[in-house]
């Protein structure tokens, strides 16, 4: 590797700032070249690592030295794009605190669901005190994708008290995992294989009054057959902590669809510094010319 070379970092300013920070921190020697549509190109032809979340239309194919992509999150699918040389390697970060995160964050809205607090909190809009018996909940639960992420979920939610069950795409049918299962938490890689994979057919497939809760990517679900599943009673809620379009606008109609509860793609963040030291632990590797860590099939998409 040319030691000299710049590491070329893909994401917004906001986004940046604190993992330039805690990169800094940590490797004081390296020097990071932020990414904007007026560098003059000559600056990229030297660049080898590139570390951010998504490409900009054209970019890969304009850097001749690339040898590795290090995604900053856990995704990695904004990276993959065709024009990315086949020899470049793929990675990506692994922060257990986030993966804890995205598990409170699905405990919330299962316990939300199972427990019945959306009617209570249209009793309280109407000032009705009126008791709804429920026993503890042993709700089934289908976490879809069981990385690193789906077993956390999964250990959580068992810690509650909610039968769960784990589906991969090598578990067999999709419908057959979803009979029964009065919960559904997707937190699948977004692939060509699992684009639109939540959509009519897989909601006709759960019991009635069940409940989708999204915290992988927003095109896995075909929005407008998740809405018609909830104006026809199919499925009683859905939590979607991301959606197709983000930031949504005014006018998307999930704002307004009864039974809907919408985060802004807040279940959980990497820590900075956390993505530091695994990204200069890649760097390190690269450069000695060991196996990278948490190196992404790109064949698979994760």
């Amino acid at each position: 590797m040319n030691p000299s070379a710049p590491i070329l970092l893909l994401a917004d300013a906001a986004m940046a700032a604190p993992l330039v920070a805690a990169i800094r921190a940590q490797a004081p020697e390296l020097t990071l070249l932020p990414f904007s549509r007026t560098l003059d190109p000559a600056l990229l032809d030297p660049i080898e690592v590139v570390l951010g979340w998504r490409f900009p239309p054209g970019l890969a194919e304009r850097l001749p030295a690339l040898r590795w992509v290090c995604s900053m999150a856990a995704g990695v699918e904004k990276l993959l794009v065709p024009e990315l040389a086949p020899a470049v390697a793929v990675s990506r970060v692994v922060d257990p605190d986030q993966a804890l995160g995205i598990a409170q964050y699905v405990a919330l809205m299962a316990l939300r669901h199972a427990r019945g607090l959306p009617g209570y909190e249209t009793q309280q809009a109407q000032r009705q005190w009126l008791r709804q018996p429920m026993a503890a909940t042993r709700a089934r639960v289908l976490v879809l994708g069981w990385g690193e992420v789906g077993r956390e979920v999964g250990r959580v939610l068992r810690a509650v008290g909610f039968e769960v069950a784990g589906w991969r795409r090598d578990s067999g049918a999709l419908a057959n995992a979803l009979v029964g299962s009065e919960i559904v938490v997707n937190a699948l890689p977004l692939t060509p294989q699992t684009e639109g994979l939540l959509d009519a057919a897989a909601f006709a497939a759960m019991p009635r009054g069940a409940c989708l809760i999204n915290i992988a990517r927003g095109h896995h679900v075909v929005e407008a057959d998740l809405i018609a599943a909830l104006a026809s009673g199919q499925l009683a809620g859905a939590a979607l902590d991301v959606q197709v379009t983000e930031p949504m606008t005014a006018d998307d109609p999930l704002w307004d669809t009864p039974g809907v509860l919408i985060t802004p793609h807040i279940a959980a963040q990497s820590s900075p510094a956390t993505v530091a030291a695994q990204f200069i632990a890649g760097l390190r590797c690269l450069q000695r010319g060991e196996p990278l860590p948490n190196r992404v099939d790109r064949s698979l998409g994760y």
